[in-house]
């Protein structure tokens, strides 16, 4: 798959996510069907892209005029999205962030279980840890094979990460969480999400300055 197309697939299946998130608000409203007006206005996104998203993703659940019965739509979300199936991960680098992680009560409401963690620090090292044991770095590749992990979250330092992505890579892990500080690149049969902390709140505060220059020229 073509970087371009790779990217497109991310930013649709992103959307999806948000869909169904919205869904599960206009449900507990006590709201039975929704059309893609709804769902655009409260994405931030045009009607037309909804339906776009919904023609490829294959949700021919509803028409135009109709609306949308919004269980059948969360039901197919689901089954699209595999959310209805527990999601089990693994975390490699159990310092501040992976250890943050591995305690993150949130991720059990969304099917998420975290089955281990892997460190080569000895002194983090807890195999009988609960409920989430510590393993040395020497073990992953067989536990990934032996688990059948899809997915893995890495926060690693900087000059380890490239080395474990490609260890991951051979043991068969297709998808990964990146929380190291370096841009990993996405190959052809492993997919990297980047996640830059302090990039991200340098770009807060670039919008902030933004939104503060503009202010009094708004005013004036």
């Amino acid at each position: 798959m073509k970087k371009q197309d790779q990217f497109a697939q991310k930013e649709m299946i992103q959307r999806l996510v948000r869909y169904k998130n919205i869904l599960l608000k206009f449900k507990s409203m006590g709201l039975s069907r929704v059309f893609s007006d709804n769902l655009g206005d409260a994405a931030g996104i045009s009607a037309s892209l909804v339906r776009k998203d919904f023609s490829l993703a294959k949700l021919a659940v509803g028409n135009k005029r109709g609306g949308y019965p919004i269980e059948t739509l969360l039901q197919c979300l689901d089954a699209i999205l595999g959310t209805h199936i527990l999601q089990r991960i693994i975390i490699v680098g159990c310092g501040k962030i992976g250890t943050a992680l591995m305690n993150y009560k949130g991720f059990a409401n969304e099917n998420i279980e975290v089955v281990a963690g892997f460190d080569n620090n000895p002194a983090r090292i807890n195999p009988a840890a609960t409920p989430v044991p510590i393993l040395p770095g020497s073990q992953l590749a067989a536990f990934v094979k032996e688990q059948q992990i899809q997915v893995a979250v890495l926060a690693v330092p900087e000059n380890a990460a490239a080395g474990i992505l490609d260890q991951l890579a051979a043991a068969g892990v297709q998808g990964v969480l990146n929380f190291s500080p370096v841009q990993l690149k996405t190959g052809t049969a492993l997919f990297v999400q980047n996640i830059n902390i302090a990039f991200e709140i340098e770009n807060l505060f670039y919008f902030v300055r933004f939104n503060q220059r503009q202010r009094p020229a708004a005013a004036g």
